[in-house]
């Protein structure tokens, strides 16, 4: 208790002095987008969502392949108060001429063209993790993804949609080429490029979430940018403290709903939310605690 005391006092000192935030939003990634072609998979898993308070859904879908089916699962979505964006993602996007998002950009474009207002995705939501490319050394694999992120935003912004990123919490110390800056904060790049960062806030208490969160929030709020902190479910092999797969779903709950008083509290001017990795792995840990 002291020590979530302790992290609440400290986010409060860096946000404090905002306006009043709208009620903390709750997500959830879902990856299993071929779920949108089987209605009655989608129902059941929307209905768990709705009854466990989720207002927004990062969805991996093709909206090429599901076209119609992608329409029918957001306006579904919608009538039980949840948005969609469409969830991407690849490492070797960050890769000079590659043109992996490119294709994703056109495809998403095409579908909000055709889309009817309860059936379009609120966002582009960007999952490019580039510690996972082990070929590139650092300082080449951060600098593309700066140059990256800014050219994505960019083009975003010119189609009129907003762009969210997942980031891992550990990007503090980064620097890169920004403008006309030799070492700039990567952070700074991706608060100025950003409507949303979701943070991979992967730890299993609340305390220890917020703790590892409050430079991105403090920047959240100086940028007016939208701020999510997410929580792992899976057994990762990462350590158990980056994971609440051993506490459960009913302790994750209870450690979530801290963390979203602190961030409603904390008045974060552009939003904020909490999020869930991911639906499938919070379903295995309720379904873990109905066995017992």
């Amino acid at each position: 208790m002291r020590k979530f005391l302790l992290a609440c006092f400290v986010l409060a000192a860096v946000v404090s002095g905002g306006q009043a935030s709208a009620k903390t939003a709750k997500g959830v990634w879902w990856w299993r987008g071929e779920d949108a072609s089987k209605p009655a998979v989608a129902a059941k898993r929307l209905d768990f969502l709705a009854k466990n308070g989720v207002s927004e859904i990062y969805f991996c879908v093709d909206p090429e392949k599901y076209a119609g089916e992608t329409r029918s699962f957001v306006k579904a979505a919608s009538a039980k108060g949840m948005r969609v964006a469409l969830l991407a993602g690849d490492v070797s996007w960050i890769r000079p001429g590659n043109r992996g998002f490119a294709g994703t950009l056109l495809a998403f474009r095409a579908y909000q063209r055709r889309a009817a207002p309860d059936e379009k995705f609120y966002a582009l939501h960007l999952d490019v993790e580039p510690h996972q490319d082990q070929k590139l050394q650092n300082a080449r694999k951060w600098q593309l993804y700066a140059d990256f992120v800014l050219r994505a935003a960019a083009d975003v912004h010119a189609a009129g949609e907003k762009i969210e990123w997942d980031i891992p919490f550990w990007l503090d110390d980064i620097k890169v080429a920004y403008g006309e800056i030799a070492e700039a904060p990567l952070l700074d790049v991706l608060m100025d490029s950003s409507d949303c960062v979701t943070l991979m806030s992967y730890r299993d208490t609340a305390a220890a979430m917020l703790d590892v969160s409050k430079t991105e929030i403090a920047l959240a709020k100086a940028r007016n940018v939208r701020v999510v902190l997410g929580a792992e479910t899976g057994e990762t092999g990462e350590g158990s403290v980056v994971t609440y797969f051993e506490e459960g779903a009913a302790k994750m709950n209870a450690e979530l709903a801290k963390v979203a008083s602190a961030l409603d509290a904390a008045k974060v001017p552009a939003g904020a939310g909490i999020a869930i990795h991911h639906l499938a792995g919070w379903e295995n840990l309720v379904l873990k605690e109905k066995q017992k």
